[in-house]
């Protein structure tokens, strides 16, 4: 097995067995995958700070590992480090990357909890707006999850949605690669 494959295997196996094991024979609906943006630049203040060259490995990275997950949909923010994260991932899946807000990006994953698909995405998001996210589709807890704005740059969510129940979720790590 490619190490793609083993990374799509590793993250989407525990999402789908939390699933199965905890709603017998539920309808799971699309599956969000949630990350952080990579690291960024500290001397450029605010939405114009773009990534490190460490963030930029870091992004490839993602692109690499999630390429073959079928991801339908791509997700930043209007901030340029959001944008430049979901650069890699837009190039090798060919998806042209859908730019909101981060206001946006909660509404938004408050409507997919109010009526799910069988979408899969990936969302860009920063450290203050990944818990409103996470709670806006519906994870128990989703909305209490602690991020250190300083070192949590290599976390992935993997959100697991269902029609008539709770959503489900796996918080994953990975490392820069290149």
């Amino acid at each position: 097995m490619g190490m793609r494959r083993t990374w799509i295997a590793l993250v989407l196996l525990p999402v789908l067995a939390l699933g199965g094991l905890a709603s017998g024979m539920a309808r799971a609906e699309g599956v969000v995958f949630l990350t952080r943006h990579a690291e960024k630049s500290l001397v450029v203040p605010g939405d114009a700070a773009p990534l490190l060259p460490e963030g930029s490995a870091r992004a490839r990275t993602l692109a690499r590992m999630l390429v073959d997950a079928g991801i339908d949909e791509l997700i930043t923010t209007d901030a340029l480090r959001s944008r430049q994260t979901g650069e890699p991932f837009a190039a090798v899946s060919g998806l042209q990357p859908q730019v909101m807000t981060r206001d946006e990006q909660v509404a938004f994953a408050a409507r997919l909890r109010a009526k799910p698909d069988d979408r899969d995405r990936l969302m860009v998001g920063h450290t203050r707006n990944i818990p409103r996210i996470l709670d806006a589709l519906g994870v128990p807890g989703g909305g209490q999850m602690a991020l250190n704005p300083d070192t949590d740059y290599d976390n992935l969510f993997v959100v697991q949605m269902y029609p008539d129940r709770p959503a489900t979720m796996v918080r994953l790590r990975y490392p820069i690669a290149d």
